[in-house]
């Protein structure tokens, strides 16, 4: 059992690694130590929920502003390894939004994704994602892609564009499925390439969001995903830091 001292220390460290690096792209580097650290980043993509407080055994881990709704970390914070329960709160009130069941064991040297989101009720619902990294390729470009959009509830995902007779590269992914179908979470290889995302409304076969020209560089890992409400998605490319 930690104690108290050890604790606090952990848990201010969690703080200022995540606040200088909220949203944007951060160049791939490494700040990898041997110590026993585990990694963590954080993603609030509830664009109907509020402001958000992270506690984890109910010492509150994410500073006194709080996350803001479409606010990500650029890069993974080190946390002290063991065993946490996971909670979103209401920035400043303590009212519960939303928890991770159970108790969850962050081991030491991996990484790991916390994820709020809204599903298509508008609830708002969380998620922890194990990022496993030992099997990614060190030529070619790694990547994955999540669907967080309350608003988009089935889509299809293509690189450089649908063309004629191309199947999408993920296809029919509903809101927050990777929740349940981890299968989603792992990387897929690519390579090294300038490249044209788009994402599709399975249903009505129409572009709702698209990036042209990313660069994913080989070695490197990304995370692609698709934010925002009704008439304002977005696609996100986010490199793997810490």
């Amino acid at each position: 059992m930690r104690n108290s001292k050890k604790q606090f220390f952990w848990g201010a460290t969690f703080i200022v690694i995540l606040a200088t690096g909220w949203v944007g792209c951060a160049k791939t580097g490494s700040t990898y130590t041997t110590s026993p650290v585990t990694y963590v980043t954080v993603m609030n993509q509830a664009p109907y929920g509020p402001t958000t407080d992270i506690y984890l055994n109910s010492q509150l881990a994410t500073g006194t502003g709080g996350i803001i709704a479409g606010a990500y970390s650029t890069k993974y914070g080190a946390l002290q390894p063991g065993t946490y329960s996971i909670t979103f709160k209401k920035n400043g009130s303590g009212d519960s939004l939303t928890s991770i069941p159970g108790q969850q064991v962050l081991d030491t040297l991996n990484f790991y994704t916390l994820i709020m989101y809204n599903d298509t009720t508008r609830a708002i619902q969380s998620m922890l994602i194990h990022d496993d990294f030992t099997s990614i390729s060190t030529g070619n470009a790694n990547y994955r892609f999540f669907n967080l959009s309350p608003d988009a509830h089935n889509v299809d995902f293509y690189i450089n564009g649908k063309g004629s007779g191309v199947p999408p590269t993920y296809a029919q992914r509903t809101t927050g499925d990777n929740a349940t179908i981890t299968a989603y979470n792992t990387f897929v290889s690519t390579a090294p390439n300038s490249y044209n995302f788009e994402v599709w409304n399975h249903y009505a076969d129409t572009v709702i969001a698209s990036t042209t020209a990313t660069n994913l560089i080989g070695g490197n890992v990304y995370t692609i995903f698709l934010t925002g409400t009704s008439n304002n998605f977005k696609i996100n490319v986010l490199p793997a830091s810490y």
